[in-house]
């Protein structure tokens, strides 16, 4: 016997055995959850998800938005630490080379930005639809959502 039909057999047995009787939602499929996939890919997306398994497009989704949250958090917790030392600096010295670890946070910032741009496009190619596109970071309103950051956690 083939894999296919052992598998058909088995759940034909517990079809037979009632053991799909009182599952949860039984009949009923809720596809509202997957309001951004085009209408005619939602059912399996529907199916994938509830097994565990994304569309790749999906995965790499949630790659984007990681890439992001680390590469602002390091940005933000760069700024933060050039605040506190530079409140502290004794001395012109001490706060050049301040400013110059700052400097190469920001570069680092803006060659990750770089990346994360590339990545969106390659994503917004293999994405299923415009409805799901993301659009590329733009450094100066990624500098200006910092500083609006570090001003509402000084006013709060």
């Amino acid at each position: 016997m083939n894999f296919g039909r052992l598998v058909e057999h088995k759940l034909q047995e517990a079809r037979e055995q009632g053991k799909f009787d009182h599952l949860p939602r039984k009949g009923r499929l809720d596809l509202s959850e997957e309001d951004a996939v085009p209408e005619d890919e939602r059912l399996a997306v529907h199916l994938l998800k509830s097994n565990d398994v994304l569309p790749a497009w999906i995965e790499d989704d949630k790659m984007l938005r990681e890439k992001l949250t680390n590469a602002r958090g390091a940005l933000y917790h760069a700024y933060v630490r050039r605040s506190r030392r530079l409140a502290q600096a004794a001395h012109a010295g001490e706060r050049d080379r301040i400013e110059r670890e700052w400097q190469q946070a920001r570069m680092k910032f803006e060659r990750d930005v770089e990346e994360i741009n590339r990545d969106i496009f390659h994503f917004n190619l293999r994405a299923p639809s415009p409805s799901v596109y993301r659009l590329p970071l733009r450094l100066h309103e990624e500098y200006a959502r910092l500083e609006r950051m570090m001003r509402d956690t000084t006013d709060g």
